[in-house]
């Protein structure tokens, strides 16, 4: 052993400290996951105004429709 026992020691805290921060970080983001999809779920409004969630797309159209982009849409009348 070149570090001794207290090299030993300070390995172990260091690997002990890593994991917890690992565990803390992936703990954390499935809870946010969880929790978002519960809010989606309950179809919670403040998620457009919400700062710390992005949306890309919001699409409503019937099953089986396709977006094709740079196309405008025009509305068919029958």
């Amino acid at each position: 052993m070149a570090f001794g026992f207290g090299g030993t020691i300070l390995n172990w805290l260091i690997i002990i400290g890593t994991l917890l921060a690992i565990g803390f970080i992936v703990a954390r983001e499935i809870l946010k996951r969880w929790r978002l999809g519960l809010r989606v779920t309950a179809g919670d409004e403040s998620l457009l105004s919400d700062n710390s969630i992005s949306m890309k797309t919001i699409t409503d159209a019937p099953e089986g429709s396709v977006i094709v982009s740079h196309v405008p849409a025009i509305p068919l009348d029958d």
